[in-house]
């Protein structure tokens, strides 16, 4: 911290903070044979582990038996967090878990769902962050922003907070339900068709294949898929990297990484039952798609290029809850949160760039909503998606916060 004292009333300070973090691929990190997790938890030879109640069941037995194999005692709390209950209530009761334990200050805790407790205990409190969905692997595992939700207000109380390490194993994509597959596609969507055509056209073509074969890890064809989809997996990874990592603390609210993101929030919630978050962003982003269609950023044939890819994959180009009274309501939100400005990321050209507008005017925004709803009638299912909502998941599971298996 440097501060310029004057012989004003004002003294100016600056600081800076250093943030390091690290990303680790690795598969079948709980194999006794790889080391990568045990080495991280040597020095205290303890771990606490909070781990989503699906992943629990599925690999409770091979998480114990992982750290039992490299003599570090495991605390192992399961938990159940949906979008009804990602609130401060259970935010507390994780940070009693961290009390419980005596976590010491610089002892990281695993976290696998999660991570604003540990942004807040004791100001900070270091995690390892393991993410076992498709969503979770391209979306959560790269972004520092943990919150929970507020009165109603999808994400309105959280921090920055990066992981010590964050751990890539896309192996835990076998045991993910197919919808649940088709749910995490759509975060590559997002930032492939505005950033990285090569990736939009590895899904193009072999998207299909890729939920059939959980991503190259099941079925007859999977072995000859799983370089493919591994590698998709990881240029995902870094081109949200590019975008994030130089506006880590959104210095700047000019994002692409808010595509699919404009009008989903109100939308996400407002379904009954609430919608997969793939696919509330999905609905978004082809709405965005005929918007920039509509404003003569994106050519007819790529936007029917653009809502093909997704029709054929399963994920929803509309939904009966996009009203035109539920476009102005989450305009208006966004607006706010943006800071008086919509900053709407919009697919242009060929797709594989964008441009992201500062506003627009709600002619402009109506004609467009009228102009998609209309064309939706020309398609399969009449724009809904496969397997849209929560009620997919035992017990209504939610998504983001939560890995479901």
């Amino acid at each position: 911290m440097a501060v310029n004292f004057t012989n004003s009333t004002t003294y100016p300070v600056t600081s800076s903070v250093r943030i390091a973090h690290s990303y680790h691929f690795v598969q079948n990190v709980f194999n006794k044979q790889n080391s990568t997790l045990a080495e991280m938890y040597m020095p205290w030879k303890r771990c606490l582990a909070i781990v989503d109640d699906v992943v629990y069941h599925l690999y409770g037995d091979r998480i114990k038996a992982y750290f039992n194999a490299h003599a570090i005692t495991a605390t192992i709390k399961p938990t159940h967090i949906t979008e009804d209950n990602k609130n401060i209530e259970t935010l507390l009761e994780v940070c009693d878990w961290f009390t419980a334990f005596d976590i010491l200050r610089r002892e990281p805790v695993l976290v696998i769902g999660g991570g604003f407790a540990c942004a807040i205990y004791r100001r900070t409190t270091q995690y390892i962050r393991l993410p076992t969905t498709l969503v979770g692997l391209i979306d959560a595992s790269v972004s520092n922003r943990v919150a929970v939700n507020f009165k109603g207000l999808k994400n309105r109380l959280g921090g920055y907070h990066e992981p010590l390490h964050t751990i890539i194993d896309d192996t835990f994509l076998a045991t993910l339900p197919k919808a649940e597959i088709r749910n995490g596609i759509a975060e590559i969507l997002k930032i492939s068709s505005c950033t990285h055509i090569k990736t939009f056209e590895t899904l193009e073509q072999h998207g299909g294949s890729f939920i059939e074969t959980h991503f190259g890890y099941r079925g007859s064809d999977a072995a000859n898929l799983q370089g493919l989809a591994n590698s998709v997996i990881r240029q995902a990874i870094q081109c949200v990297l590019d975008v994030e990592i130089p506006n880590s603390r959104e210095e700047s609210l000019d994002r692409v990484m808010y595509f699919g993101h404009t009008w989903s929030p109100v939308l996400e919630l407002a379904a009954s039952p609430p919608l997969l978050h793939g696919h509330a962003i999905s609905v978004d982003m082809c709405y965005s798609a005929t918007l920039a269609n509509h404003l003569g950023l994106l050519p007819t044939d790529q936007r029917d290029r653009f809502l093909r890819v997704f029709s054929v994959l399963g994920l929803a180009l509309d939904h009966p809850a996009f009203t035109l009274s539920l476009l102005k309501e989450a305009t208006k939100k966004t607006i706010s949160t943006r800071d008086g400005k919509l900053r709407a990321p919009l697919p242009t050209g060929t797709l594989g760039t964008h441009k992201i507008l500062q506003m627009v005017d709600e002619v402009a925004l109506e004609n467009a909503w009228k102009m998609h709803k209309n064309t939706m009638a020309i398609w399969p299912r009449q724009g809904l998606g496969l397997d849209m909502d929560i009620a997919i998941r035992p017990d209504a599971v939610g998504e983001p916060s939560v890995q479901n298996h």
